[in-house]
């Protein structure tokens, strides 16, 4: 499936949420199981539905990015803002074209300027589901220089926000097995969220999907349903996104460089309450 243009990637992005990308047409976000569930003692066959895992394997301009552990939808905004996040492009013009081949997996864009082959060595493994990937660029980028602090978000709209996140993906319901992401222009209820099997997919989907769309980071909120370690911290600061809130908690790492880069950060956020970990300037009480 080659989609080069950005008015080839419009008509064909209703298609891509509502019928994930495969190379079978059977296979979806999740797959139906013949079990045996035990409960108080009690014995029952019945059907699990547990999420779809895919190996997807990134090329650009011919060089073997990575191969991730995912799910299969979104897959192309998951590759923009996995190059994003990782360094490799500045905008979504900068991919001049997508080929993914439904047999393999495996997508091959061509982009502007081609990797560097040193950076290719420097890679970092992630805490994250599917063994995620980051590259030395990312925190390169991300510790140059701190946030600026104009935007502000109300405490009740946060609240909003993630009580809305955790209702907001049907997969979830039905698998238990997967993290959600969503972006906020402003504090309004989202409309780009994502699901995936790992927490650094689920944020490259909807950093990938603002990045086509043209959204403005500097006024977005990012909801996690998931941990907030380093390496998620580091995706939002390479797009300057001043808040991240998560249902979960944060790392220490996370934390530290939350202060230093003045990021506000936002956890167990759930119910009437939640912790503010750095720059609690920007949430009016």
């Amino acid at each position: 499936m080659n989609l080069n243009t950005p008015a080839e990637y419009a008509q064909c992005k209703s298609t891509e949420r509502t019928k994930p990308m495969n190379h079978s047409d059977t296979l979806g976000m999740s797959v139906n199981f013949e079990v045996v569930q035990i409960k108080k003692g009690n014995t029952t066959n019945t059907i699990a539905s547990v999420p779809t895992e895919v190996p997807l394997t990134i090329v650009a301009n011919d060089e073997e990015i990575a191969t991730l552990s995912g799910s299969p939808d979104h897959l192309r905004e998951f590759v923009y803002g996995f190059l994003f996040t990782a360094g490799f492009i500045q905008e979504a013009h900068d991919v001049q074209s997508f080929f993914w081949d439904e047999t393999k997996w495996r997508i091959e864009v061509k982009l502007n300027n081609p990797p560097e082959p040193d950076l290719l060595t420097k890679r970092l493994y992630t805490s994250g589901c599917g063994r995620g990937v980051m590259f030395s660029s990312v925190v390169e980028l991300a510790l140059r220089r701190p946030l600026a602090d104009e935007f502000t978000i109300d405490s009740d709209v946060i609240l909003q926000l993630m009580r809305w996140l955790q209702t907001s993906s049907q997969l979830y319901r039905s698998t238990r097995g997967v993290h959600t992401a969503a972006l906020s222009k402003g504090g309004t209820l989202p409309e780009i969220v994502c699901d995936d099997i790992g927490r650094h997919n689920a944020v490259d989907k909807v950093i990938g999907s603002a990045l086509i769309t043209g959204v403005d980071f500097k006024v977005s909120v990012l909801l996690c349903s998931g941990r907030i370690s380093s390496d998620i911290l580091f995706k939002a600061k390479r797009c300057e996104i001043p808040v991240l809130i998560s249902l979960a908690a944060p790392t220490h790492q996370a934390v530290l460089l939350a202060r230093d880069m003045h990021m506000t950060l936002v956890g167990f956020a759930r119910g009437l309450s939640f912790t503010i970990f750095s720059h609690s300037g920007r949430i009016i009480i």
